[in-house]
């Protein structure tokens, strides 16, 4: 791995925040530094399966609006229940062929879903908002 330098000028308080936390937790400052940046970077099409991108490609240039409605999506009910008893009739070993894609259909659209929730909340994060719990 290479490594680069960079020197950056830290406010007193910052700097100091880093400090006592190096040294509560026993690490070099540089470490503790580093790992704050590595946690508070954007999300990164490079850190999905490249299959996944175009699920979430569009989501960078959305504004936090359309991202904290994207956020809250939730899929049409019915389709939620009727999920819900494949896996149980699944879980049961009572699927027909026809269930069985059926359900896998249901699961990739559910899986697509929540990928897109799930980074434009991690989207929204990086961009400062505080998130809801109840998400």
């Amino acid at each position: 791995m290479t490594v680069q330098t960079i020197h950056i000028q830290l406010p007193d308080e910052m700097y100091q925040r880093f400090w006592q936390v190096a040294h509560a937790t026993n690490q070099p400052l540089e470490e503790v530094v580093l790992q704050t940046i590595r946690g508070n970077l954007p999300p990164s099409l490079d850190d999905l399966d490249p299959k996944l991108h175009s699920i979430i490609a569009d989501l960078q240039q959305l504004s936090d609006d359309r991202l904290w409605t994207i956020a809250k999506e939730e899929g049409p009910p019915e389709l939620w229940h009727r999920h819900q008893e494949l896996l149980q009739k699944a879980h049961d070993d009572d699927l027909t062929a026809s269930e069985m894609q059926e359900l896998e259909t249901l699961r990739e659209a559910t899986d697509r879903q929540i990928i897109r929730r799930s980074y434009a909340l991690a989207l929204l994060k990086w961009h400062g908002h505080t998130l809801p719990t109840d998400l």
